[in-house]
């Protein structure tokens, strides 16, 4: 009995993953990234690839907010495209940066009618021409957040328009220190996204404006017309002065920052010129090569050995990227 036992324990266990339960595949799946599936996890094989390619529920929220800091702007681009044809329509939720273009903005809108949360950042090849159309295909749209992309205030009254359930609005912009010490001067102030956001978005409940250029008129535009908000943001907004008539206008707000709040808390705080005008950071530019890791990976231990490593793991998988996208 004793030799039965010792066979039994050098018998190595073969696990049949491509019979796993669909329920617990899906699970799985639902851990790993789009580059991760579609390059990866979703080819290993047969019943894999038929989940991948064939499940849209898999495919409802996309989030590739860091493929376009390991991947080339095509190569990005194009699994976010596979992505948005496997999801078959039944798109909710889009979080993506860097590598966001006018031509894929116009993509996803044309395929993603059901889309309810967009979230782009740091996106240079975005227009406000692009984004105004794009929003008329997503009329269940209730979150939008825009940061540090190449848009302005003047896109905020055709998105409230085209976009009549919009509960959450972020529009994040970056002042750099001469901003702020020229804020005060003619021309460095502009009302036109608060008076359009006050006069399209009445359902607002959260408010975010890093960085605007709007004024005590707009803000008490907003604050008059947008009667549901519940939590909103103005830090870094220089040309803004609280007396008592604002700051009694905000009291009704529950989550309120203010223009000199620290800003250490702020995802893409990196991006930002700190000063001593606005206590929460150093006097000089931070550090960016330094604090986008923080930004990409929530890592602050993270080091940019392992990022090459996987950057060049990337590149080996080129002739397997041919073949994903062959029919794309």
């Amino acid at each position: 009995m004793e030799e039965d036992a010792g066979e039994g324990e050098g018998e190595v266990e073969i696990r049949d993953w491509a019979g796993m339960p669909s329920d617990a595949l899906f699970a799985v799946f639902g851990k790993l990234d789009v580059a991760d599936i579609l390059t990866g996890a979703g080819r290993a094989c047969r019943a894999w690839r038929r989940l991948a390619d064939g499940d849209p529920a898999l495919w409802r929220r996309l989030d590739m907010t860091h493929h376009g800091d390991i991947l080339e702007t095509e190569e990005a681009e194009a699994m976010a495209r596979a992505a948005v044809d496997r999801a078959a329509g039944t798109l909710q939720s889009f979080c993506a940066d860097t590598f966001v273009t006018d031509a894929l903005l116009s993509y996803i809108s044309g395929r993603a009618p059901s889309l309810k949360s967009l979230q782009l950042s740091l996106c240079d090849e975005v227009s406000n021409e692009a984004l105004a159309e794009a929003v008329k295909g997503f009329p269940q749209l209730e979150e939008l957040e825009i940061t540090f992309c190449s848009l302005n205030s003047n896109v905020c009254e055709l998105v409230g328009r085209a976009c009549p359930q919009l509960k959450s609005f972020r529009l994040n912009e970056r002042w750099t220190i001469l901003q702020r010490g020229f804020a005060a001067f003619e021309g460095m102030d502009d009302d036109t996204g608060a008076l359009g956001i006050a006069s399209s978005m009445p359902e607002l409940r959260d408010l975010q404006l890093i960085g605007n250029n709007l004024t005590n008129t707009g803000l008490a535009a907003i604050l008059d017309h947008c009667p549901r908000l519940e939590s909103l943001d103005v830090r870094r907004c220089c040309n803004l002065q609280m007396d008592d008539a604002l700051r009694s206008k905000c009291a009704r707000i529950g989550n309120l920052r203010l223009p000199r709040d620290p800003i250490s808390d702020f995802k893409y705080r990196a991006y930002l010129t700190i000063s001593d005008d606005y206590p929460g950071g150093s006097d000089i530019e931070v550090d960016m090569y330094d604090d986008l890791l923080d930004v990409v990976t929530d890592d602050e231990d993270a080091d940019f050995d392992d990022m090459d490593d996987y950057i060049d793991g990337v590149g080996s998988d080129a002739d397997m990227y041919d073949d994903v996208f062959d029919d794309v």
